[in-house]
Parts: structure tokens; C-alpha cells; sequence
């Protein structure tokens, strides 16, 4: 009897570890969500430089630059335009006296822009879209007089 029991025994043993364990699994979910949005990244400042007859600053004249905007839209509903300044924020006595600003940007990338008035607004495709910007300031009398001069164009993505 003890042989029947001891192989009983065994054979339960042989089955058991014979037997592949069963794996459980299970599906973990994720969701997400971007917001609708426009990030402006300044890149470079722009530079003015003085026209012949000193009658001009602009980042277009020669030595001048143009400023640089990186714009990332996650949304096709946004547009972006580049708004003139009404003053400086810094000049020489006199160098703000009739004085007319004008600003104008294109744009590479996403969304590809022409050279465009700074006023009017262009609808940015989702992706990153790189601006350049220009700013003139123009005297309506006389010249600009020697000194520091320093203003800004305001990049607007709305």
C-alpha cells in the first residue's frame, strides 16, 4: 500500500511541475491632452541702423538686422502679427520728434509668410513657424541727432 501511496504521490508531483503557470495580463490605458495654444520665443534682437541722410533707422538699411521669433502653434486657429511701436523707449534729445514707425515680418517653417505689414495677421498652420521682423522708424523733419536708440516691436500670436 505504502508503494501506491508513494507513487500516487509522485505522479501528483510529475503533473504539478509539468504544468505551465498561467500568466495574467492587463492593458494599462493613457490619455492625453494638448491645449490649443501659440508660444512666442524671442531669438535674435533686431538692429537699426541710420540711412545716408540720417533721415531713417531700420533693421533693412545697411548693417541693420532683423529680429527673430520662433511662433509654435498646436492649433490652426491662431494668428500672428507684428505691431509698430508709437515711440522710443530710449533716444537722444529730439530723436523721437516726428518720428513714424513701421513694422513688417515673413515667416519660414510651418507656415510660410512673404513679407507682410506688420499690422495685418496671418494664420499660422500647426508647427513651429520662424519670423523675421523689421521695424523703420522715419523722420518727417529733419534728422535723427547722434545718440542711443531703442524701441520695440510687440509680436502678437492670438
Amino acid at each position: 500500500m505504502r508503494k501506491i501511496v508513494l507513487i500516487a504521490a509522485l505522479s501528483t508531483i510529475t503533473l504539478t511541475a509539468a504544468a505551465p503557470a498561467i500568466a495574467a495580463t492587463a492593458n494599462v490605458p493613457f490619455t492625453g491632452i494638448v491645449t490649443s495654444t501659440c508660444v512666442l520665443t524671442v531669438g535674435a534682437p533686431g538692429v537699426m541702423t541710420a540711412s545716408t541722410d540720417f533721415t531713417s533707422l531700420s533693421s533693412t538699411n545697411a548693417g541693420g538686422a532683423a529680429g527673430s521669433i520662433a511662433a509654435l502653434s498646436t492649433g490652426t486657429n491662431f494668428k500672428v502679427s507684428a505691431i509698430a511701436p508709437t515711440s522710443f523707449t530710449t533716444a537722444p534729445a529730439g530723436g523721437g520728434d516726428a518720428v513714424s514707425y513701421s513694422a513688417s515680418y515673413q515667416g519660414s517653417g510651418a507656415t510660410s509668410i512673404g513679407s507682410t505689414p506688420g499690422a495685418s495677421q496671418t494664420t499660422l498652420a500647426t508647427g513651429l513657424t520662424n519670423l523675421t521682423i523689421n521695424l523703420a522708424a522715419q523722420k518727417s523733419a529733419g534728422t535723427f541727432p547722434g545718440g542711443a536708440y531703442a524701441t520695440e516691436v510687440l509680436v502678437r500670436c492670438e
